[in-house]
C-alpha cells in the first residue's frame, strides 16, 4: 500500500456512492446547500409558468364562451383546445426546468469557471471518489485533494440560475391572479356559471331579463338540464307554452319553433292578464311533428328543448264480477264485455278491475271513487294494471258506485276524455207463490188442505202460512167480549241443515192441511190464510213476499150441505144457458115432436131424434 494510501484511508460510503466525512465534507456540504437552492429555483419558475399559463387559458376560455356563447359542443372542442395549448406549454416551457438534475461535478464545474481553478476541484472529487483507489498515483490523489482542501474555504458555489427569472415571473402570477379573485368577488354569478359550462354544464351566464320557468302544455320544464330537457304533446292537440320571466322584463318575446330539416316559426310570447306580473305565454293551434322549442325574451334565452310528438294512452277498462255464494251457480257464464264500463251486480258481488293500455307503458293507473283515490298496481301482463282486493272500494257492492280511472302514461300525459264508469245494483228477484184452496168453507173442526207452489231466482230461506181468524160481527168469546184473537204462523215447508233451499231444488210444491180446531171457531166467522215465502241474500236479510190472501168461512153441516145443494143447482143452470145458446145459434138440431100414428101410414117414432146431450 502507498503512502498516500496508508495516510489517507478510503472513506466510507453512502448510498449514492458518495464518500460521507474526509477533509473534502465542508466542500460537499456547501455544494449540496446549492443544489437544492438551484432546484427549488427552477421548480419556482416552473410551477409559475404554469400557473400563468392556466391562467391565461381559463380567461381565454371564459371570454370566447361568454362572447359567443357556445352550445356544449362547441364547448367540449374548445376544452380539447384549451388542454392542448396546456400540454403544449408545459413541454415547451415548463418541462425543460423540471428535468434538470446536477451532480457534484456540474457545480465543480461552474466554481472552476467562477474561480479561475483549472480542474484541480473536479479532480479533487474524482480522487474522493470510493472507486478511486483501483486507479492512479495515490500521492497524487493525496496531493491533489489536501490542495483543495485547504484552498476551497475561500471559494464561492455560484447560486444563480440562468434565466430563471423568478421574480419577473411570481410578479406576472400575482398580477394575473390578482385580477380573477377581483372580477370573482365582484361577480360571483358569473364565476358560478363559467364553471358550470366549464363542466358542460346547461347554465347561462347572468342576464338582464331571466327566464325563471317554462312550462309546455301545463307540464314544467326542467330548464336546469340544458339541451337534454325534453317535453312531450299529443299529436294534433293545441300546446299552450307557459314562461316566467324575471329581472328586466320585456314588452314580448318569441317561442320559436325548429322542426327537423323544416323552416323556422316564430310564436309571439304576450303577457297573460290573468297570472302575476312577469307571466307570458304564447299557443300553437296544432302540432303534427317533434319540433326544437327555444324560447328568447330580453336578452335571456334558453337551449333547445326538444317537443316530441306522441300519441295518447289509449285505456281499455276490464271489470269482472263475482256474485255471493248463494248466486254464483245461477250468474256463472255471466261476464261483461271486454272494454265495459257500466256493469250491473247482485248486492254484495265483488268486482275486479283491471286497466289496460296497448299502445304505450303506463307511469300510474288509480281509480276515484268519491274523491278518494287508489292505487292500482302494475300486473302480470304487461301494460295491465289491477286494482288490489285488500282496501278496494269494490271488494264488496253494497250500493250504487261511479268511479274513474286515472292513468299517467311514460310521456306524462293522459286521455283526452275522463275514463269514468258505474255500478249497479242489480235486482234479486221477489219469490213467486202461489196457493189454492178447493173448497173456502169448512167445519170449525176441520182442516181444508192449502196446495201452495214457491219459487225464486237464487234460493229460499223460509215458507211459512199466516192464519188469521176473523170473529163474526158480535161474536162472543170465551168471556162474553167480542175480542180479535191473534193471529198464527204455520211452517209449510222444512229447510235443510244448510238453512236454505238452492235454486236447483226450486220450485217448491205442497199441500198443507191447515188445523182450526184450536182455534175455536163458531159458524159465520172467517180464517185470512196467507202463504209468505222468504228468499235468501247470503248475510244480507232475505226478502218477504206474500201471496194473495184467501178467506175460508166457517160453517156448520146444515151449511155445508146447503152450499153444496146451491153449488149444483148453479152448475145446472149454468148448463141451461150454454144449452140455450147453442140452440139459438143453430149448433144443435132442434126438437120436432113426433105425428100421430095412422095419418100417413107410417110409424109415429121415425121421424124423432135425438137431442145431444139431452132427453130423446
Amino acid at each position: 500500500m502507498s503512502r498516500a494510501t496508508a495516510d489517507h484511508p478510503a472513506a466510507p460510503t453512502a448510498s449514492a456512492g458518495r464518500p460521507v466525512g474526509g477533509r473534502l465534507a465542508s466542500l460537499r456540504e456547501r455544494i449540496d446547500t446549492v443544489r437544492r437552492a438551484r432546484a427549488a429555483t427552477r421548480r419556482t419558475a416552473a410551477l409559475a409558468t404554469l400557473a400563468i399559463a392556466v391562467l391565461a387559458v381559463a380567461a381565454g376560455l371564459f371570454l370566447v364562451d361568454w362572447l359567443l356563447a357556445l352550445p356544449r359542443s362547441a364547448r367540449g372542442a374548445l376544452l380539447v383546445a384549451a388542454a392542448a395549448a396546456l400540454a403544449w406549454c408545459y413541454v415547451t416551457y415548463v418541462r425543460p426546468w423540471l428535468v434538470v438534475r446536477e451532480s457534484d461535478l456540474d457545480l465543480a464545474i461552474l466554481v472552476e469557471k467562477q474561480q479561475g481553478v483549472d480542474s484541480d476541484l473536479v479532480a479533487a472529487l474524482q480522487f474522493d471518489s470510493p472507486r478511486s483507489t483501483d486507479w492512479g498515483s495515490g500521492s497524487l490523489r493525496g496531493a491533489v485533494i489536501d490542495y483543495v482542501a485547504e484552498f476551497s474555504r475561500e471559494w464561492k458555489v455560484p447560486s444563480h440560475v440562468a434565466n430563471a427569472a423568478v421574480r419577473s415571473r411570481l410578479g406576472v402570477l400575482g398580477v394575473v391572479a390578482t385580477c380573477l379573485i377581483a372580477g370573482v368577488a365582484a361577480r360571483p354569478d358569473f364565476a358560478r356559471a363559467f364553471v358550470n359550462r366549464l363542466l358542460l354544464g346547461s347554465m347561462h351566464y347572468p342576464t338582464r331579463t331571466r327566464i325563471e320557468s317554462l312550462a309546455i302544455g301545463g307540464k314544467p320544464v326542467d330548464l336546469g338540464r340544458g339541451s337534454a330537457a325534453v317535453a312531450a304533446s299529443p299529436i294534433g292537440q293545441p300546446v299552450v307554452f307557459d314562461v316566467g320571466l324575471a329581472g328586466v322584463v320585456p314588452q314580448s318575446g318569441q317561442v320559436r319553433l325548429r322542426s327537423a330539416g323544416g323552416p323556422e316559426a316564430d310564436l309571439d310570447l304576450r303577457p297573460d292578464a290573468e297570472r302575476p306580473a312577469g307571466a307570458f305565454s304564447a299557443r300553437l293551434p296544432r302540432l303534427l311533428e317533434s319540433v326544437e322549442v327555444e324560447v328568447l325574451a330580453g336578452d335571456a334565452w334558453t337551449d333547445p328543448i326538444t317537443l316530441r310528438v306522441v300519441p295518447l294512452p289509449i285505456v281499455e277498462t276490464e271489470l269482472s264480477a263475482v256474485a255471493p255464494s248463494y248466486a254464483r251457480s245461477a250468474d256463472a257464464g255471466e261476464l261483461p264485455p271486454r272494454g265495459a264500463r257500466q256493469i250491473a251486480v247482485l248486492e254484495g258481488s265483488q268486482v275486479s278491475l283491471g286497466v289496460t293500455c296497448g299502445n304505450k307503458r303506463l307511469q300510474s293507473a288509480t281509480l276515484v271513487v268519491d274523491g278518494t283515490e287508489h292505487a292500482l298496481r302494475p300486473g302480470a301482463k304487461d301494460g295491465q294494471w289491477t286494482l288490489p282486493t285488500e282496501g278496494s272500494p269494490l271488494a264488496r257492492i253494497l250500493q250504487p258506485v261511479r268511479f274513474e280511472v286515472r292513468v299517467v302514461d311514460e310521456d306524462g300525459l293522459s286521455p283526452e276524455m275522463p275514463v269514468t264508469g258505474s255500478i249497479r245494483i242489480k235486482s234479486d228477484a221477489l219469490p213467486q207463490v202461489f196457493a189454492d184452496m178447493q173448497t173456502r168453507l169448512t167445519l170449525p173442526e176441520g182442516s181444508p188442505r192449502l196446495d201452495w207452489t214457491v219459487g225464486d231466482d237464487h234460493g229460499i230461506r223460509a215458507v211459512t202460512l199466516l192464519v188469521e181468524p176473523v170473529l163474526a160481527q158480535g161474536s162472543p168469546s170465551g168471556d162474553g167480549a167480542a175480542t180479535k184473537p191473534e193471529p198464527r204462523t204455520i211452517t209449510v215447508a222444512e229447510m235443510p241443515a244448510v238453512g236454505w233451499v238452492g235454486v236447483e231444488s226450486l220450485p217448491l210444491k205442497g199441500s198443507t192441511a191447515i188445523p182450526l180446531k184450536t182455534l175455536g171457531l163458531k159458524k159465520g166467522d172467517q180464517v185470512r190464510v196467507t202463504l209468505q215465502a222468504t228468499d235468501y241474500r247470503g248475510d244480507a236479510e232475505g226478502r218477504t213476499i206474500c201471496g194473495d190472501p184467501i178467506v175460508v168461512d166457517v160453517t156448520d153441516e146444515p151449511g155445508l150441505l146447503a152450499s153444496l145443494y146451491e153449488s149444483d143447482e148453479r152448475g145446472a143452470r149454468q148448463l141451461d144457458a150454454i144449452l140455450e145458446r147453442q140452440l139459438q145459434t143453430g149448433s144443435l138440431p132442434q126438437f120436432r115432436p113426433g105425428r100421430q100414428a095412422g095419418s100417413d101410414g107410417s110409424d109415429p117414432s121415425a121421424g124423432s131424434a135425438p137431442v145431444e146431450g139431452g132427453s130423446p
